[in-house]
């Protein structure tokens, strides 16, 4: 049902508690990331790949605690764009060049990051044993998984949470039980070698760190949520910081197990670890039919989580962008019956399923992360100045420590992940945003010449 303009806004009715969104958004990070990128970014720097992880980890809780400010200070739906439009200078084409880029850089991200994730199906399904015909056509299976996420995320934020709450428990124990148990084999002598710590350069540790910031970034759908949010100046805090330090924990134990029982060495691109590293964790540590079976099932329900959490808080933000008219009025539209911003939803959806034809995930892996996390969370950050700076009439519900020095520490960690993962696809990435740009130019122009018209009209 549609909430009354005293629950929520637009048609959104505030039934999402702390509960919800921490399951949201831990659900939502621990995807396909985990089952998938230990080994990419073990191969690549050894058993410095552990500081990788962590260190993500706590780099994004420094960007997590500007959005937090913000959020209280603006619980609108769809933040990450509404924060830049209300903050980012005095001048309002300014404000609306940076919402335009982080909304619609957000959207890119995640489309990128659904699709991804979509990929993973054929991979997981092929490691269980007797399933490898199935698994032999990934594109019908992608396009499958990205179907069936459209269908649950349109028919409304209350199916999404209680469809994540079931899945994220299974994961969670999963994962719980193999981390446990490589955990036992460790202390009880069996581990290896952490040395050499770090194999290969600066710039390859901070590609690693790049990747495993990815699989951090689920949690925008808390500020994205806002307006279907109870009590959201208690809610928000919590849910944004809490949900951060689990997973960031969670993620550090499992590359201290993968590190400590894999050698690394044996990591290379054809080697069955690569894809699967946790199955082969599992089995190192006698959890054979965990490995076989349980752990590829989980990876599969990640990959669901991940997908409907992505386009869940994706479709808010390009519901604000509707709603400022950054984007055509149609996207701001919320469906009565269910609440959801339907041709958000859509057009998310409909993006992932094109790119699920293309080839190439690793690339999109590194645009996503790129372009869809880096980018819009420098804009952000910049708006908590912004927002102290140029809107001393708002007053947030939480104030983020450290004054001026944590968007300073949380722009240097941005930084730093730029450099590391644009080394890759710099060409790519610039045009990818470069379009961006122009996208907005085009829009300016066409919105003054419409404004010129209407003026004209009136005065005739």
């Amino acid at each position: 049902m549609a909430g009354r303009a005293d629950d929520g806004a637009g048609g959104f009715a505030r039934t999402v508690g702390l509960r919800d969104l921490l399951v949201m958004s831990v659900g939502g990070m621990v995807g396909p990331a985990v089952f998938y990128y230990p080994a990419v970014t073990a191969g690549r720097t050894g058993p410095a790949a552990v500081l990788a992880w962590l260190l993500a980890g706590v780099g994004m809780i420094a960007v997590a605690l500007c959005y937090t400010e913000l959020s209280t200070a603006f619980p609108e739906q769809g933040g990450p764009a509404v924060f830049p439009a209300e903050t980012v200078g005095r001048r309002p084409v300014v404000r609306r060049f940076f919402a335009f880029l982080e909304g619609v850089c957000y959207a890119i991200g995640w489309v990128f990051g659904v699709s991804v994730s979509a990929w993973f199906v054929a991979t997981y399904l092929g490691q269980v044993p007797g399933l490898g015909g199935v698994a032999s056509h990934p594109v019908a299976l992608a396009a499958v998984a990205v179907v069936a996420s459209f269908v649950v995320t349109a028919l409304g934020i209350d199916l999404t949470k209680r469809t994540t709450l079931v899945l994220t428990a299974f994961i969670l124990a999963v994962l719980v039980l193999v981390v446990g148990a490589g955990l036992g084999s460790v202390f009880a002598g069996d581990g290896g070698e952490f040395t050499p710590f770090l194999t290969g350069d600066a710039l390859g540790f901070l590609g690693s760190m790049g990747v495993a910031l990815s699989a951090y970034g689920a949690w925008t759908v808390i500020p994205a949520s806002a307006e279907e949010v109870k009590r959201p100046a208690w809610t928000l805090p919590r849910a944004i910081l809490g949900s951060l330090v689990v997973v960031t924990l969670l993620y550090t134990a499992v590359m201290v197990v993968f590190v400590a029982v894999v050698p690394t060495a044996t990591i290379t691109p054809d080697a069955p670890v690569f894809f699967a590293p946790l199955s082969v964790l599992a089995g190192a540590v006698g959890l054979g039919a965990v490995g076989d079976y349980l752990v590829p099932l989980a990876a599969l329900v990640a990959v669901f989580t991940t997908m409907l959490v992505g386009i869940t808080g994706t479709a808010r933000v390009l519901l604000a962008m509707g709603r400022r008219g950054l984007l055509p009025a149609v996207f701001a539209r919320v469906d009565d019956r269910t609440g959801t911003p339907v041709v958000g939803v859509a057009v998310v959806a409909a993006a992932a399923l094109c790119l699920v034809f293309v080839r190439g995930f690793y690339g999109q892996i590194v645009l996503a992360a790129l372009v869809g996390t880096v980018v819009p969370y420098v804009i952000n950050v910049v708006a908590l100045v912004g927002l102290r700076r140029y809107r001393p009439d708002v007053t947030p519900t939480f104030e983020a420590p450290g004054g001026l020095v944590l968007p300073a520490v949380a722009l240097c960690f941005l930084g730093s992940m730029a450099v590391g993962l644009g080394v890759e696809r710099p060409l790519t990435a610039g045009l990818v945003v470069g379009g961006v740009v122009v996208g907005f130019v085009l829009r300016e122009v066409a919105a003054g010449a419409e404004e010129r018209g209407t003026a004209a009209s009136s005065d005739d």
